[in-house]
């Protein structure tokens, strides 16, 4: 891209001199009630009625849980059928011996209308039934255990409603992130010099793109993947696993948002490059300070105290800081080519 002469340069910087601050905060309260408009449009469209897409994302966040929890009966119960199998007890057929009497006057109570004979004319007589007691211990493990139950629970009366308000709201912003990223990138556009602003035109599409492929990307790879390995853990200490509504439910929510922010570090990155403001050299310097700010963010945004769900947001912040380097090594190896707009 050409380089602005000095004389426009300093007519520019004439006009950002006398926006004041005053101006500049104005600017904000401007686009953040213009952003905060889109969101309310986006929480009515998960409200209304026919569609009822916030309550269906609810859902899509709670199949993860229940099919992992599906998943630990379904592995518990093989377990207890080859521990069977290994001690060898599928022996041959075991028989019990009833009473013929007692037998027909128990299932005459149990069910009356069944033609039976005459307990009485049976007095003596024994009723044999094989059965395989192994088999029996299996089937028995196999009911108690893959039992349909529910993967969350609710512990306070208002928490349903709160979280389902929650998703809407945060599924409303998904949906209006389209506006409410251009209003972002114009506050930041009014304090550029107008050849930076063309990057903002010009990055505005990747931004949105590399946003929701970030939440998307978490709520059907991440998401299932990360509850899955941890129920493993379960699975392996025969510890059978409770998830609290409000727990998981927020970790479902707030980490899509992280993971889709999160993707935004290449490009901001490569727009930070661009204006001149830090180089490649200046990324490559700031490797650990840059690995140090990731962990304590991983820690601070992730819902639950354990290390792996830390690591899984703070191994790709990392993966996304060196891909901006990359990006913007290649960047500075190209001739500067000239923003549409420009």
């Amino acid at each position: 891209m050409p380089r602005p002469s000095d004389d426009d340069l300093f007519n520019e910087e004439e006009t950002m001199v006398a926006m004041s601050f005053g101006d500049h905060l104005e600017e904000l309260r401007i686009r953040l009630v213009l952003a905060l408009m889109g969101l309310a449009v986006g929480l009515v469209i998960t409200l209304i009625p026919p569609v009822n897409l916030g309550r269906n994302v609810l859902k899509q966040l709670s199949e993860p849980a229940q099919l992992a929890l599906d998943k630990f009966y379904a592995q518990k119960a093989s377990l207890r059928a080859d521990t069977a199998a290994q001690e060898k007890r599928y022996t041959a057929p075991t028989t019990n011996v009833f009473p013929a009497d007692e037998f027909v006057r128990q299932l005459m109570a149990i069910a009356p209308d069944m033609k039976l004979p005459d307990p009485a004319t049976l007095k003596g007589k024994e009723i044999t039934l094989p059965i395989r007691q192994a088999e029996a211990d299996v089937i028995k493990t196999v009911a108690e255990t893959t039992e349909q139950r529910s993967a969350l629970i609710n512990t306070a009366p208002l928490e349903p409603m709160m979280i389902f308000f929650m998703v809407c709201l945060v599924t409303g912003l998904v949906i209006a992130s389209p506006w409410v990223f251009y209003h972002i990138w114009a506050f930041i556009a009014a304090g550029l010099y107008r050849h930076e602003r063309a990057y903002v035109q010009k990055y505005l599409p990747f931004s949105i793109v590399l946003f929701l492929s970030g939440v998307l990307l978490c709520f059907y790879v991440i998401l299932p993947v990360t509850l899955s390995i941890l129920l493993e853990f379960n699975v392996w200490l025969g510890i059978e696993p409770m998830l609290k509504l409000n727990e998981w439910i927020s970790f479902a929510t707030i980490l899509p948002l992280v993971f889709g922010i999160c993707f935004q570090t290449p490009l901001v990155m490569l727009f930070v490059a661009r204006i001149g403001l830090l180089n490649v050299d200046d990324f490559r310097s700031k490797r650990k300070m840059a690995l140090l700010v990731m962990v304590v963010i991983a820690a601070v945004l992730t819902p639950g105290p354990d290390v792996f769900s830390q690591l899984m947001l703070a191994l790709p912040m990392y993966g996304l800081y060196e891909l901006g380097i990359l990006m913007v090594q290649s960047s500075a190896n190209k001739p500067d080519a000239s923003p549409s707009g420009a």
